[in-house]
């Protein structure tokens, strides 16, 4: 087995983020307490809608506005606080260098609503040298993972770049069990990533030969 394209995963594996940093900063903004915030504002629903397109960024605020009538909520504030709970995950960034560096064609594939997409292309340019495309994002297909139909546009993506790509030569990185049983279901080859462990990363890597 060879592989030909390599998608990462963004949450968890190129960037972390604090859910708790989340609940405080928008309870903040809001005026309710961060359990409020994680029932009304970070339920697997709203999860579901913004991570699938169905809410986009604009949306999101009028849904807040709507839940707390006769309060200014103001939008940059709110925004801020949602978005600004991620940071590098530093052990990765020599390791992104050094695949990038073999040629390997590289992509995301990700589960993301709009307002955190937005935030993190701008702020982790470090990142997105090395990514600047082939990017597979839940809101904009309508498909989240662990689901067939997003490792399906997964792999046209990968077609386009490697024409003669067969599935189990595209290899997923992920956080979560569920999502990288759903890619072998596939039929990609896939790792599971976790940050604390990141030389067993390197380990399997060496082993497909992708570094």
């Amino acid at each position: 087995m060879s592989t030909k394209f390599l998608f990462f995963d963004l949450g968890n594996v190129l960037i972390r983020f604090s859910t708790d940093r989340l609940f405080k900063q928008a309870s903040a903004v809001v005026g309710q307490t961060p359990q409020w915030v994680f029932e009304n504002l970070y339920s697997s629903e709203m999860l579901r809608l913004a991570e699938s397109g169905y809410l986009s960024t604009e949306g999101f605020y009028r849904y807040v506005c709507e839940l707390l009538p006769g309060k200014e909520v103001p939008f940059e504030a709110l925004l801020a606080a949602v978005n600004d709970i991620f940071w590098l995950n530093e052990p990765m960034r020599p390791t992104l260098a050094q695949i990038a560096g073999t040629g390997l064609p590289l992509g995301l594939l990700s589960n993301i609503g709009p307002w955190h997409w937005d935030y993190c292309r701008a702020k982790f340019t470090e990142i997105f040298q090395y990514l600047p495309s082939n990017h597979v994002l839940s809101y904009q297909v309508g498909a989240m993972k662990p689901s067939r139909e997003i490792y399906a546009v997964a792999f046209q993506v990968a077609q386009k770049v490697v024409p003669d790509i067969k599935p189990d030569e595209v290899l997923f990185i992920d956080d979560l069990e569920k999502n990288v049983r759903g890619a072998k279901e596939f039929g990609f080859d896939a790792i599971l990533y976790f940050f604390k462990e990141h030389e067993t990363l390197l380990e399997q890597l060496e082993s497909r030969h992708t570094l």
